[in-house]
């Protein structure tokens, strides 16, 4: 069990460290709509900005699971605290199958942020041009 509670540690400090990734994508998002007159880049910025946000959140859930696991103690009585909350049961998962699951989450997160930016900065350069 330590050595889960350790990766459960590291884990929850790598998820919630991706937090900040957020910021740039709705400054570049912001700067598309002032800087060029409307058209296909700003609604396809938004779109995946949200679908970036919305990742953020479902990383920052996991983190903040991950940090419970200290008081909680085993996974069993967090899954049971999962299932009261959402109404349906959630157990028999293993750490390291939540891990993998996490981490598809945290690359998916990384693609999105990697997608936003890049619409971003050709929004902004196509403003220019």
């Amino acid at each position: 069990m330590k050595t889960e509670l350790a990766q459960a540690r590291l884990s929850a400090a790598v998820l919630a460290s991706s937090r900040w990734l957020c910021w740039p994508s709705w400054g570049l998002l912001a700067l598309v709509a002032l800087a060029s007159p409307p058209a296909l880049w700003l609604p396809l910025c938004a779109a995946v900005a949200l679908w970036q946000a919305w990742l953020g959140w479902r990383l920052q859930l996991d983190a903040a699971l991950l940090r419970t696991l200290d008081s909680a103690g085993t996974l069993e009585e967090l899954d049971l605290s999962l299932s009261r909350l959402f109404g349906r049961d959630l157990a028999g998962r293993s750490l390291e199958a939540r891990q993998r699951g996490m981490a598809r989450l945290l690359r998916g997160f990384l693609l999105a942020t990697g997608l936003c930016w890049l619409l971003g900065l050709a929004g902004l350069l196509a403003g220019r041009m």
